[in-house]
């Protein structure tokens, strides 16, 4: 079984918080990851050989950076208990900038799937199928164009990734969390062009729905999108099956680009000003 880790300067993740470099695992595929309180179990599904890891030595932490890094406008639907999500969207036009150097910000689009309350520092682990543009702790080029990956990050400082599915503007992206028994399947599903695929095993009980748009090392607004992205058919149902109604609720947790969220139907409209320049 392979890991691979990401450099030191390539630790930031899709949560908002730094990774320990040794604690953030690119899997292949054909892998489930067995997590408990004390540690994670990584089975490779083909061959049964089982790796355990112990909880990281490192604990993820916030970058304490001037510009920020994090997550910049979320939309959340609570509910006591969560078993799917599905939502569509398009690969947007790339952003005009990649920072004040070239490769140093990037930008990460997704839905996702939380244990907690739906607040800030209250999770023990996320599920995303998640759209970069950039360099991730799990894509270590940081002049990669748009990626789609299935990311499982857990609050404990572990983090793991499946499959990079290259995509480009234009292209028909869905994103799928599915329960089945105590095991989670997260897809990044690209189409024709592939599927990434995550397994996470361990009974998580998620309660939190996400849509999110996040910059990492963001000085510019022209380092977002170009144009306002529409994530459409949001589908979400309990664990036993019965479709829930989305009750969205919204933060700006940085508002130097003016990011707002609009809710038409089953789609949420998330809109910024990539003209803007932050101050």
């Amino acid at each position: 079984m392979r890991f691979f880790a990401a450099v030191a300067s390539a630790t930031l993740m899709p949560d908002g918080r730094d990774y320990d470099e040794q604690c953030i695992h690119r899997l292949e595929e054909h892998h489930t990851v067995i997590t408990t309180e004390h540690g994670d179990t990584v089975v490779n599904t083909n061959t049964g050989e089982r790796v355990v890891l112990p909880p990281c030595a490192s604990k993820a932490t916030s970058p304490g950076v001037g510009y920020y890094s994090d997550w910049v406008v979320d939309t959340v639907s609570r509910h006591p208990s969560i078993g799917r999500m599905a939502t569509n969207w398009t690969v947007p036009a790339a952003p005009e900038s990649r920072g004040p150097v070239p490769g140093m910000s990037s930008v990460y689009l997704f839905n996702g799937l939380e244990t907690g309350t739906g607040h800030g520092g209250t999770s023990k682990g996320i599920l995303q199928p998640v759209l970069s543009y950039g360099k991730s702790g799990c894509i270590l080029n940081p002049l990669a164009g748009w990626r789609f990956t299935a990311f499982f990050v857990l609050g404990s400082g572990r983090a793991y990734c499946g499959k990079v599915i290259e995509v480009e503007e234009g292209d028909q992206l869905q994103g799928r969390m599915t329960k089945t028994g105590d095991s989670w399947m997260i897809e990044a599903d690209a189409g024709a062009k592939g599927v990434s695929t995550h397994t996470v095993s361990g009974g998580l009980a998620v309660t939190a729905a996400y849509i999110t748009i996040e910059g990492m090392v963001i000085y510019n607004c022209k380092a977002l999108p170009k144009e306002d992205l529409v994530f459409s058919a949001n589908s979400l149902s309990d664990s036993q099956g019965k479709a829930l109604e989305p009750q969205w609720k919204t933060e700006v947790r940085h508002g130097e680009c003016k990011p707002a969220v609009a809710l038409h139907g089953d789609d949420v409209t998330v809109s910024w000003g990539a003209s803007d320049v932050v101050v």
